[in-house]
Order: structure tokens, then sequence, then C-alpha cells
């Protein structure tokens, strides 16, 4: 992902680099994120300044983070399988391809299709 220049959820160009304490009142991680100054829109970057995703608003990172929770316990505490192969099963699942499978590019539809499989017993093995 390159960076960001307009706002895919209000369609305005005054998206800005700008320190994460604009979100949170202080710096939190690398300290930057893309923000989006008319809808409040936001997402975090990697330490190379690349976005971490794209922008979304309060609601729809509160389901990131939700999707974020319940995935990867699966991987990382509980070892059902590698991180990878989760997400290449729950790619399937959505009908989409791996690529296009990660939490920090769904939008709100995307994310609760993806909370409603992997609040699912056993998700991984259907």
């Amino acid at each position: 992902m390159s960076a960001i220049k307009n706002c895919h959820n209000c369609g305005s160009e005054n998206v800005k680099k700008e320190s994460n304490s604009i979100i949170y009142g202080r710096e939190y991680g690398n300290g930057k994120c893309y923000y989006c100054h008319s809808c409040r829109a936001s997402v975090g970057t990697h330490d190379s300044g690349k976005p971490l995703g794209t922008l979304a608003t309060k609601d729809v990172q509160i389901l990131r983070k939700a999707c974020h929770d319940i995935f990867d316990k699966l991987w990382r505490y509980e070892r059902i399988a590698s991180r990878g192969q989760l997400y290449q099963d729950l790619a399937r699942r959505l009908g989409i391809t791996g690529r296009e499978c990660h939490f920090g590019i769904f939008q709100r539809e995307r994310c609760l299709q993806a909370l409603s499989i992997i609040t699912e017993e056993k998700w991984w093995n259907s």
C-alpha cells in the first residue's frame, strides 16, 4: 500500500500523514498515522511510513479490532494453525483471494461477515 491521498469513506482530499496523538492524545507505537480531517477516519503506519491498511471510521476500527482479537488468539496462543493458514481458510470462507483477506483493509460489511465466520466453532475446518 502506498501513501493515502484521498479518503475512500468521504471522498475528501484532506488526508494527511500525522502524529497519531491527533487520535489518542499522545503518541503510540511509531507515532504516525494517516488521518482524514473531514470524517476523522484514520489508519496507522508501518515504521517505513506505509499505511497498515485502509482508512477506517471509528465503527470500522472497533470491528477490525474485534476480528483481530478473536483471530489472533487462535494462532498466537491456541496454536490452532499458522496465521497464514488461518487467513487462507478465512479467505476461502469469505469467497475472496488471500491477497484480499486482511482485517486492515476490511470495511464494515466484510468485518461483519468475518466476525460471523470466526465466531463459529472450529470454523477453520469447515
